[in-house]
């Protein structure tokens, strides 16, 4: 994780240990002057140098988006890497604050206060443009915690003394009830709250591992490893979503249903050995016929339910085909399309380089349908503020458990296209698969 989050930040590491270091060597030198223990307070130093550096100073292109999530599932932040990563972060400043001051309880304060602090900026700041979240607060807060009961057991193992609580009662109350109103206050005013049900991704345990290889061996065989996976919570009714990283490109699978399988085993006009060879094939195809027909070779050895009753198209991705050709199989009955669908990729060398499968049984029946697309076009620009509509496409979604015909209608507002779901029964826009941030709430 921590791969990813520097991997082309090597400016930004250099300047970031640069700082820690100077932070040192200053806690170091002024503790050794004025104060006492000048190790500790250079650690100390060290510590929240770094905790800024990382949460409020490194550069993530975004925008001051005003929110702070809630999570409602207080225990998930506990189980993710990021999670463990925010009290690891928090630790070493409980350790070496209670080490530097010798007091447990106002150091934990203050390590739950920074991270409030640090949550709002985050909200806040246009610099950093990464988002304000309930669960680092916890995460973090127990890591300060951990690290002053640390910092309490060294020094009581090395014989140190320990300032009572009473001696600092009154600037500890008053500092931390200052705070806490500055806090409430950029709250009331400046922050709206998001509450919703996960936002982590979570650490998956090892049967959530093997069923995704066996998942993936059925479509690759033993062609790469998996390298992680992480279980992210679904939204709205949606299932959940293993997300598996391998050595060369990443996949997507629902969980626990196992009905959908997204793979990406390379992106890139240049074909290498990332994408999956198919027996047989020796020739690299030249046009989207000869590429379908590898497709449709490989998907009667490995998916062959994909094409039964069901129609191909194959078109090229890329303005010249660069990245060679995708070949889709789609069903539709009485004009609705339905929800099975198989769509590979063959690159220019006649492997398969993407792979999305749904396999699923097509319903039995569906509710009558009463509204035109001309009629669902006209609810879903009414949702979105009158926005400008495109063409719709009726499609057989399963909703809590029903199968449903709905429209999905793209909208536009400004730059960016939204998809909004209208009931084809009922004429009603399906407001919870239906996204409403970033589309006016008012006429225009």
């Amino acid at each position: 994780m921590l791969q990813a989050v520097f991997n082309g930040r090597v400016e930004f590491v250099l300047i970031a240990l640069t700082a820690v270091t100077i932070a040192t060597c200053i806690g170091y030198f002024a503790a050794k002057r004025f104060l006492s223990r000048p190790w500790s307070h250079a650690g100390l130093s060290a510590a929240l140098v770094a905790e800024l550096s990382v949460t409020v100073f490194f550069p993530s292109p975004g925008h001051v988006s005003g929110q702070c999530v809630l999570n409602r599932n207080f225990s998930e932040p506990f189980a993710t890497e990021q999670g463990l990563l925010n009290v690891a972060m928090f630790l070493p400043i409980g350790l070496f604050g209670v080490l530097a001051v010798r007091r447990v309880f106002p150091v934990f304060l203050g390590g739950a206060l920074l991270s409030v602090a640090t949550e709002l900026t985050q909200a806040l700041a246009p610099w950093v443009g990464r988002s304000c979240d309930s669960g680092d607060v916890l995460t973090n807060t127990l890591g300060a915690g951990v690290g002053s009961l640390a910092g309490w057991t060294v020094v009581r193992a090395t014989s140190g003394e320990l300032f009572p609580l009473r001696t600092a009662t009154k600037p500890t109350a008053v500092i931390f009830a200052t705070c806490f109103v500055a806090c409430a206050v950029v709250w009331k005013v400046w922050i709206t709250p998001l509450a919703v049900d996960s936002t982590s991704l979570q650490i998956a345990g090892g049967d959530k591992r093997s069923q995704a290889q066996q998942v993936l061996a059925e479509a690759f065989d033993d062609h790469f490893e998996i390298a992680n996976v992480q279980l992210q919570s679904g939204q709205n009714g949606a299932p959940d979503l293993l997300l598996i990283t391998t050595q060369t490109g990443f996949a997507e699978l629902s969980w626990p249903d196992k009905e959908q399988l997204t793979v990406s085993l390379e992106n890139s006009s240049k074909p290498g050995p990332g994408s999956f060879p198919v027996t047989g094939v020796g020739v690299a195809p030249e046009t989207a016929e000869e590429a379908l027909l590898i497709a449709t070779k490989y998907a009667k050895e490995r998916f062959p339910w994909g094409l039964k009753d069901s129609y191909a198209k194959s078109f090229p991705v890329g303005d010249d085909a660069e990245f060679g050709w995708m070949v889709s199989w789609r069903s539709r009955i009485d004009g609705v399309l339905m929800p099975m669908r198989l769509d590979v990729q063959i690159n220019r060398a006649g492997r398969v380089s993407a792979l999305l499968t749904r396999h699923t049984e097509d319903p039995v029946s569906l509710p009558p349908r009463r509204v035109s697309e001309k009629q669902a076009a006209a609810a879903a620009s009414e949702f979105a503020g009158r926005a400008k509509t495109g063409a719709g496409n009726l499609l057989a979604i399963r909703r809590e458990g029903e199968w449903r015909a709905q429209w999905t209608i793209p909208v536009s507002a400004g730059a960016d296209v939204y998809p909004v779901y209208v009931d084809a029964e009922t004429g009603k826009v399906d407001e919870r698969a239906s996204p409403t941030q970033g589309l006016p709430t008012t006429p225009n």
